[in-house]
């Protein structure tokens, strides 16, 4: 019987996460299993890797063959690397300098990627920034634009009032002007039997004269 180390596929739909078991090869893919030795969640921002070392080392030396994903992952956590150097020649001192090198290159590996996150979340937060401005000043505008068109009714209510006011007064001048018309000839009818009687006047001295 050949024994792998591999994933079986846990989770929702779209939502997913593994267990990394030991199992026989000639079961299914998430069927039975003889042991779990660790998780793998690929939808978080680390991809959280957590295994078992001593068991993962374990197994190893019994056989288990990991596969391609599972050995990429152990390769990733270093455990490969131990895992070779345990199989290797070399003396102790060298194992554990090829250790350090290893971890030196890790450190260097994470710095620039914990400066990428931290640039990340720096735009992710200038973005909620900028949103939420945007959303603000969308609040701000109806209230702006409410009062524009209070302002814009309020002067078209005065402007209003201002042609009736002008219509008012055109009325009362011209209503004056026909008053001021029709006394006129009125004037002047009370004017002329006053003239004639002058005239009627002279007449009569004149015809006594003569």
């Amino acid at each position: 019987m050949s024994v792998r180390i591999r994933l079986t596929r846990m989770g929702r739909r779209n939502r997913p996460y593994y267990r990394v078991v030991v199992a026989d090869s000639r079961s299914r893919r998430d069927g039975r299993f003889i042991e779990q030795i660790g998780i793998y969640d690929p939808v978080k921002r680390n991809d959280v890797f957590q295994v078992k070392e001593d068991r993962i080392m374990h197994w190893l030396r019994v056989g288990a063959i990991p596969s391609d994903t599972v050995r990429n992952l152990l390769s990733g956590a270093g455990i490969m690397l131990k895992w070779h150097l345990e199989n290797s020649n070399l003396s102790e001192e060298k194992k554990k300098q090829e250790l350090q090198k290893w971890e030196l290159a890790q450190k260097a590996k994470t710095k620039p990627a914990a400066a990428k996150k931290e640039k990340a979340a720096e735009k992710e937060d200038k973005e909620e920034t900028v949103k939420d401005k945007a959303e603000a000043v969308k609040e701000a505008t109806p209230a702006e634009e409410t009062a524009a068109e209070n302002a814009e009714e309020a002067e078209a209510a005065v402007g209003e009032k201002a042609a009736e006011m002008t219509e008012e007064t055109e009325e009362k001048v011209e209503v004056e002007d026909e008053n001021k018309a029709s006394a006129e000839p009125e004037a002047a009818s009370d004017t002329e039997p006053e003239k004639s009687a002058e005239t009627s006047e002279d007449e009569a001295s004149e015809d006594k004269k003569a």
